[in-house]
């Protein structure tokens, strides 16, 4: 709501911001809707019998991170790889070759961002299966599968889909991470590995579909099909491993020729790669169809409609794509003079950035907005929008209070939009467009009738239809739409009833001059549009002073206005939450709790996660007596945590069995009852525990301790006298020294790279093997430079 409780609707999604016209388009990537592009496409013709023919004999290839290549043998039954040394075989840490069993043949290659190769086999009789292999770990497994498998891919989370002619099978799982072997002397677990990899249940596809390919689209699986008959359609399902999740079809665009490999482009489109025409040897129809999935209504099948915005390609040697472990678009190009001995050659697939938009389209939003009251007075809408120079958007509407008359009620074109200088209308916030002077930021609207005595848009429904025009070279952009209703206006909050509108809209005297009411009530609402938007900032305003929301310029004189000023090398994180316990700091300064606390946020939590410790040196006293009848429970204590063992039994209030430690036990528990000399050793034994403070830092926290000291000077009493200690360990610090072992639990900092000569084996670095066909090439190359993985 706004400054005068007005609520608002908000469009700003895919779903929201829905329409029909074939000449717009929402980009996923920068959440907008725009005219889409009209690049002249060069696709070639579609080929239903050659293309299948292709496919069956089109043979994959792999492309690491590191750009080693991998492909099949001409058996299809290893994988060989290519590290710009020739080509060999992949093996695995037992130098044993990625091979099928016997008589079988590899169908298919999938490589993962995490390093796993899904390599899906078959004697295209009853043996069928799937082998896993993992570049970093170099393990290899593998599993049966109760279908031939024809396609396979490995989704984000790890989970390994293969694709059979007619069924979708679902695998996941690795073997162990090192080798188990049962001792018959001991219990053994019944199952040794219970996330083996293994075949875990199988979906069948809609009757009538015969899978091709695969790719992952966001959170969801697509399958390209086609029915024998020339024909193809997308089918998706979630990710999730739900065997009854429900397939949702797409019509592909029937300008799209006949396609035998799909892959994801753009993060959120599908490029589909279709045979070069058979006379084309120059091939100039080169570009590689791309389709965008865009979601039916509940009775209408969705629609994979055709981006026509080029991907062109150089040349093509197999029709399949490669699958890249960095997510990247290539495809299997001839072989070139830059790359010579892979033949083909992995190629990037990037689209042509020669735009070219429709010059005009126009289209009513699906989304009808519903005030829920008969009568409503629309009030406002803005624009969260790029216009570039050249381009426009304009907004048409109609209101009803009937559903059934939304066909037969007039669309009425509105006034353009005005850029106004503030980014939003609501306080203290972004332009999701950005900002730019008339062209980009916010734009608003009075919505009204474009003639008649009242001119007010009145009805409870209100249905938007943009109309949007463009350069050629540029196009607008649409970020999101707020509309804001029911109408608070002015002349009828604050004038006396003889300013106030006496006459309705009337549909049989809608045209002519406005009369007076509704030229005062709009011309009022023009600096209702000015003072709503400040009243809101207004109202908003303790947003400059939260140190949650303030503005970071704001900070530093709002925490003088405290009485401390902001080191100005903290984090911006540190200072908001410095200020927001300020106040309760300075309430419990030189206390242990005030301390505590002012130490966390100067270490950004260290004091929670234990890696600052403070300890005050009286809880250091002992006695070695053995005291009988005093509780010597240490749950609460820092420096053992519940981890002593005492020996005491309780016999009576105490019972000392040691003269020379009675002055420590009267020090201790009992100072009242000393004589005069106990008293003197008693206060020399408090004197040498009292007013002394131990600050423990490991683990990250040693590397703030500038800040700590800064801290402790400026929080403790001068009284009071400090040391820091710091030490490699994570530990208890009564009980790490007698047990040796670290007793506080931190989280395990990432491996780093070994750097020779200077790397401490076993504390500091790893040596682990890249995510590589071929890790040995990869470490002699960095090492050469002075580092490797």
């Amino acid at each position: 709501m706004d400054a005068n409780n007005t609520p608002y609707f908000l469009l700003r999604s895919a779903d929201e911001l829905r329409q029909g016209s074939s000449r717009m388009e929402w980009h996923p990537r920068h959440q907008t809707l725009t005219l889409r592009q009209k690049q002249q496409l060069r696709l070639p013709s579609s080929q239903p019998d050659a293309g299948l023919t292709a496919w069956e004999t089109a043979t994959p290839m792999a492309v690491d991170e590191h750009y080693q290549v991998a492909r099949l043998n001409e058996d299809a039954d290893k994988v060989i790889f290519n590290s710009g040394g020739g080509w060999q075989p992949l093996k695995n840490d037992l130098k044993q070759e990625v091979e099928t069993p016997e008589g079988a043949h590899f169908t298919d290659m999938a490589l993962s961002q995490s390093g796993l190769l899904a390599l899906p086999f078959s004697d295209d009789a009853d043996l069928h299966g799937l082998t896993l292999f993992h570049l970093g770990k170099r393990w290899l497994s593998r599993c049966s599968l109760p279908e031939a498998p024809r396609r396979a891919l490995i989704d984000p989370g790890q989970g390994i889909w293969c694709l059979s002619e007619g069924s979708l099978m679902f695998c996941e799982g690795s073997p162990l991470p090192a080798p188990y072997a049962a001792v018959p002397s001991r219990f053994e677990p019944e199952v040794v590995n219970p996330g083996e990899l293994a075949h875990r249940w199988t979906q069948t596809l809609p009757a009538g579909w015969h899978g091709l390919a695969l790719a992952c689209v966001e959170s969801s699986l697509c399958i390209l099909a086609h029915n024998g008959l020339g024909q193809q359609i997308i089918l998706c399902r979630p990710l999730d491993a739900d065997p009854e999740a429900s397939i949702s079809a797409y019509e592909i665009d029937e300008a799209c020729p006949f396609a035998v490999d799909m892959a994801t482009a753009d993060g959120s489109r599908l490029a589909l790669l279709a045979l070069p025409d058979p006379g084309d040897s120059d091939f100039r129809q080169r570009d590689c169809p791309v389709v965008s999935l865009v979601a039916g209504d509940d009775t209408d099948t969705g629609k994979a409609i055709l981006i026509y915005e080029r991907y062109p390609m150089l040349g093509l040697a197999q029709p399949r794509f490669a699958s890249s472990a960095d997510g990247q678009l290539r495809y299997q190009a001839p072989e070139s003079d830059e790359y010579p001995g892979f033949s083909p050659r992995p190629r990037e697939l990037h689209a042509l950035r020669q735009p070219r938009y429709e010059e005009s389209a126009s289209a009513l939003l699906k989304e009808v907005l519903d005030s829920g009251a008969p009568g409503t007075t629309w009030h406002r809408l803005y624009l969260d929008a790029c216009i570039p120079a050249g381009c426009s958007i304009r907004i048409a509407a109609r209101v009803y209070d009937d559903a059934d008359a939304r066909g037969a009620t007039d669309i009425l074109m509105q006034p353009e939009a005005v850029w106004n200088p503030l980014p939003s209308e609501l306080a203290y916030q972004p332009a999701l467009s950005g900002y730019e002077k008339g062209r980009r930021g916010l734009f608003e609207i009075l919505l009204q009738r474009p003639e008649g005595p009242v001119r007010t848009m009145n009805g409870r429904y209100l249905q938007l239809q943009l109309h949007m025009t463009s350069n050629g070279r540029t196009a607008p952009a649409i970020h999101a739409i707020r509309v804001y209703g029911p109408r608070f206006s002015y002349q009828e909050a604050y004038l006396p009833e003889l300013f106030r509108q006496e006459q309705t809209v009337d549909p049989d005297n809608s045209r002519g001059a406005a009369n007076g009411a509704d030229v005062r009530e709009r011309l009022l609402a023009g600096f209702e549009s000015i003072l709503t938007p400040l009243e809101g900032r207004i109202a908003a305003a303790e947003q400059l002073l939260h140190p949650a929301t303030a503005p970071s310029s704001n900070l530093g004189w709002l925490a003088e206005t405290l009485g401390r000023p902001l080191p100005a090398q903290w984090p911006e994180a540190r200072k908001r939450r410095w200020l927001q316990h300020q106040t309760l700091i300075q309430q419990y300064k030189g206390t242990l709790p005030g301390l505590n606390l002012a130490l966390d946020i100067a270490t950004d939590g260290g004091v929670q996660k234990g890696s600052v410790v403070i300890v005050e040196n009286f809880r250091l006293r002992r006695t070695m007596a053995t005291v009988l009848g005093v509780s010597m429970d240490d749950s609460d204590h820092p420096l053992t945590l519940g981890t002593g063992i005492s020996g005491n039994s309780i016999i009576g209030d105490s019972l000392i069995l040691s003269d020379m430690n009675a002055r420590e036990f009267l020090t201790l528990f009992a100072p009242e009852l000393a004589d005069e000399d106990e008293r003197i050793a008693v206060a020399a034994f408090f004197e040498k525990y009292a007013h002394r403070l131990s600050i423990l830092l490991h683990g990250d926290a040693r590397q703030q301790r500038h800040e700590v000291e800064g801290l402790l000077a400026d929080q403790l009493p001068v009284h009071l006298q400090w040391q820091i200690i710091e030490t490699q360990h994570p530990f208890i610090l009564g009980t790490s020294p007698l047990l040796n072992v670290d007793t506080w639990i931190e989280p395990r900092p990432a491996d780093v790279r070994v750097t020779v000569n200077e790397t401490r084996i076993g504390r500091e670095g790893v040596l682990v093997n890249p995510l590589a066909f071929s890790p040995a090439d990869i470490n002699h190359r960095q090492s050469s430079g002075g580092a490797m993985t």
